[in-house]
């Protein structure tokens, strides 16, 4: 008997500390975050959607909203604003060049964004209708279209062109992706700088840009030294390096290994965001590692492998996101390392 009511009580205690954990997780307040995405159906936009709904379906206190801006630099504008409240999906050219715009404040320096995730590529080269521009000292005395003044990522499109002591010999058109596009088919440009799909580590494709471009004629593509674009991670910009193995664009087009010039995508928050929310966003990308790709094809490479990968220097990572990495055993890389 007395084994008995030992046993008895040992699982009324196991079954109240049970209840204990679970009341206690029921009682934790729900808390609310805001996801700044980009614009509607951009790839960035879509795998956002993707986060919150894997963070609404996982987690037992936190939820998360999209919402859509006028762009990337957009979403730093949100989190600037309310650290607390939003984070975000961003690119390279957002995360520390500020201080070094050569068009002024308007993005007022803001550089506290850190890093919780891995998210999509954005991978570009420089593209023409001319097959006798092969290499930088070509773009001397020609028309060349690069971002857009108020986009973050003009400071390494410009940086290229004074790499290559081009920059006063040229005369610089400045658009988004689209008036690219535009400018080169119309013949308004000589060359200019394009998107292209990339999934990490080296698989690529053209992307809707080009393949609409092609229909003009064929597009010849011009590689950007990995030295130059060091030397521009060393001076002011932090692109990195992409190694494009021949024919991957096309096969007669690009019959050499070139290399373009990645600004990678990343999910983060700001230095100041509560650890413990982004300590559980981070465990929730981390769970639904290969699950991404179902919103977005960008999203393949959401995987174990590539999610820790950071864009810029591991110390740069959220302590929240940090924590999880450290307890799960889990090395921060840098991204650069893998795309060699």
């Amino acid at each position: 008997m007395r084994k008995t009511s030992m046993a008895f009580v040992l699982i009324f205690a196991l079954v109240g500390l049970c209840f204990s954990v679970t009341a206690d997780a029921a009682d934790k307040p729900v808390t609310k975050i805001k996801i700044g995405g980009g614009r509607v159906g951009d790839p960035w936009y879509i795998l956002s959607e993707g986060l919150a709904n894997f963070i609404n379906a996982d987690s037992k206190w936190l939820r998360a909203t999209v919402v859509a801006t006028p762009g990337i630099t957009g979403n730093f504008e949100l989190t600037k604003r309310k650290p607390e409240e939003y984070m975000l999906i961003g690119e390279m050219s957002n995360f520390h060049q500020m201080p070094k715009d050569p068009y002024g404040k308007a993005h007022n320096y803001y550089d506290k964004t850190r890093f919780i995730s891995i998210a999509t590529s954005l991978t570009t080269v420089w593209v023409t209708y001319d097959k006798n521009i092969k290499s930088g000292k070509d773009f001397a005395g020609k028309r060349v279209n690069i971002s857009r003044k108020a986009a973050a990522r003009v400071i390494p499109d410009r940086g290229i062109l004074e790499e290559w002591g081009v920059v006063d010999d040229v005369k610089l058109v400045m658009t988004g992706f689209g008036g690219m596009k535009r400018n080169l088919k119309d013949g308004l440009v000589d060359a200019c700088i394009m998107i292209v799909d990339h999934i990490y580590p080296f698989e690529f494709k053209k992307g809707s840009f080009i393949t609409d471009m092609e229909t003009k004629g064929p597009i010849y593509y011009v590689s950007t030294e990995p030295e130059v674009t060091n030397r521009l991670q060393e001076k002011c910009c932090s692109a990195i390096p992409v190694r494009i193995p021949a024919k991957s664009l096309d096969p007669v087009t690009q019959p050499d290994t070139i290399y373009g010039w990645a600004l990678p995508m990343f999910f983060g928050a700001d230095e100041r965001m509560d650890p413990e929310i982004v300590y559980e966003v981070t465990r929730i990308i981390w769970k639904n590692a290969g699950k991404f790709e179902k919103w977005h094809p960008q999203g393949r490479h959401m995987t174990k492998e590539f999610i820790p990968a950071m864009p810029m220097n591991t110390k740069y990572a959220h302590p929240g996101a940090k924590k999880f990495y450290d307890e799960q055993g889990i090395k921060l890389r840098y991204l650069g390392d893998l795309l060699k």
